[in-house]
């Protein structure tokens, strides 16, 4: 009886320790179909090559910049006869540069209405920056233009004055004329001298006077003057915006050769045996157990002092 409690005892871990193995070896190949499907996305290239010795494989894609590489990254899987796991992932940013015109008009305070004296206020070339385009731009020189911030008005003042000189026989004012007509004006007598011319020749004859009358007058006029200018002008050029459209994941995947076993087709791996007899052994273990089960009878005898003596086994 003891015998067969402690076969039993051994039987049991082995059996579990052989269900275990065989469950991951199963698991183990599932896993690999599976997560050789893992990537979805089909690579634009695939390189094969060795270095110092190990198969190096390398894929290659081309992927939106929101995707997660991540997905490309596949668990260990067989091909060809070799286990290849994986090893690194490289990543290229693969730039675009969308172009496209564009202008700014920029206003300046200008000295004067003067182009001559406004086109220095502007440089020949002017940055540009917006909505993620950048560039250079050009003046464009026809597009200056210059006007007037505002106006003021002003009065100007214009004296117009004619002399005129008059020979008289006596200094009478009266004699004297009180307007003039000059420049389309009336204008009147202000100012008046004398001075005597005497006869030097015969004192009995009378001296001449000799009248200076000034006449003036000023007249106004008003105009509009600028109280300051402002000029502006265009730049124009060429201008782009530079985003990532896409990028380019190189992962590689490094292989070890798959063992086989000797006088076995070379496409039957050792751990596929092991899968086999792993379930073989479950299997025969199984129905040894099922036997000690069924064909096992326990006739229990007791004594006087109600202690077993004896086990009669069919």
């Amino acid at each position: 009886m003891k015998n067969r409690k402690q076969l039993q005892r051994l039987i049991m871990p082995l059996l579990a320790a052989l269900f275990i193995g065989a469950a991951g070896a199963v698991q183990e190949s599932e896993q690999v179909l599976l997560d050789g499907d893992k990537a979805s996305f089909e690579p634009v290239s695939t390189e094969l090559v060795e270095i110092n010795g190990v198969p190096t494989l390398t894929k290659t894609f081309e992927l939106a910049p929101d995707i997660d590489p991540a997905l490309l990254r596949e668990e260990p899987f067989s091909q060809d006869g070799y286990w290849y796991r994986y090893q690194r992932m490289e990543k290229a940013d693969q730039e675009i540069t969308d172009k496209k015109q564009a202008e700014e008009t920029v206003t300046v305070d200008a000295p004067s209405g003067e182009l001559a004296d406004v086109i220095g206020q502007f440089p020949a070339t002017r940055p540009y920056s917006k909505d993620g385009y950048t560039g250079e731009l050009l003046l464009d020189v026809q597009s200056i233009q210059v006007e007037a911030t505002g106006y003021s008005t002003v009065t100007d003042g214009h004296p117009h004055t004619v002399t005129k000189t008059y020979e008289l026989a006596y200094n009478d004012r009266s004699l004297v004329p009180e307007t003039v007509q000059a420049d389309g004006l009336t204008l009147p007598l202000t100012g008046l001298s004398w001075s005597e011319t005497k006869n030097v020749e015969d004192s009995d004859v009378t001296a001449v006077w000799t009248a200076t009358a000034t006449y003036s007058k000023t007249t106004y006029t008003t105009r509009e003057v600028a109280d300051g200018y402002r000029a502006t002008a265009v730049y124009k050029g060429e201008v782009g915006k530079t985003s990532v459209g896409s990028v380019v994941y190189t992962v590689t995947y490094t292989g070890n050769k798959i063992p086989v076993l000797p006088g076995l087709d070379p496409d039957v791996t050792v751990s596929q045996v092991a899968i086999v007899t792993g379930l073989a052994a479950l299997f025969l273990l199984a129905a040894v157990l099922w036997y000690l089960r069924w064909h096992i009878v326990h006739i229990y005898v007791y004594n006087e002092e109600r202690r077993i003596h004896d086990v009669v086994s069919r």
